[in-house]
């Protein structure tokens, strides 16, 4: 269906999902964002459901290029998953600005749990190669499995966006990238 949708729509279509929320998005407020009427947002994108559906799989592919463009400049994988804890730690203050009180759940819960096993399998075979390059310079113990390694990384990476801050001040990025750096590897066993 994202190929049917021209490129405005759905960018107005996560913009209003990202700004009011999976309680108050309406197929009104993506249309009056994207300046076409209600009617014509309708045809494009199909009911309220369907049209955040739509805005939740383009905020997963745009999940995707945030995070290959995020960790491809890392020579490490503790460098590259810092990165992209940064990255998270960057989203939720975004997502926490601009969320109303009324918005509900972060939009990261709701983009797992409507495009989440797509995004989610995506994400760990993103991380497995980059795991077993790790394996290859010794920054990983040769004994773990990859793909397993992959999804605890994806689990760490997302506790960034979820949980509130606890004894790492969230807010300022270099003391993120020490904290991770200093524990992904070696939970890993490297």
């Amino acid at each position: 269906m994202l190929n049917d949708v021209p490129p405005p729509v759905l960018a107005a279509a996560a913009d209003t999902l990202r700004r009011l929320g999976p309680d108050r998005f309406s197929i009104g407020a993506v249309a009056e964002a994207a300046g076409i009427s209600a009617e014509a947002a309708l045809e494009v994108l199909g009911n309220r459901e369907a049209a955040m559906k739509a805005a939740l799989d383009h905020m997963g592919n745009w999940y995707f290029r945030a995070l290959e463009a995020i960790t491809q400049h890392e020579d490490t994988l503790a460098g590259a998953v810092a990165e992209g804890c940064v990255e998270f730690c960057a989203h939720r203050r975004r997502s926490d600005q601009l969320r109303a009180p009324a918005a509900g759940s972060s939009l990261l819960v709701q983009l797992f749990a409507n495009v989440g096993g797509d995004l989610f399998d995506r994400t760990i075979a993103f991380w497995t190669p980059q795991v077993q390059a790790a394996q290859a310079t010794g920054e990983v113990a040769a004994d773990v499995d990859p793909r397993q390694a992959a999804e605890w990384i994806v689990r760490v990476m997302l506790s960034f966006e979820l949980l509130p801050p606890i004894g790492v001040n969230l807010e300022k990025s270099e003391e993120v990238r020490r904290f991770v750096s200093a524990f992904i590897v070696r939970g890993l066993g490297g």
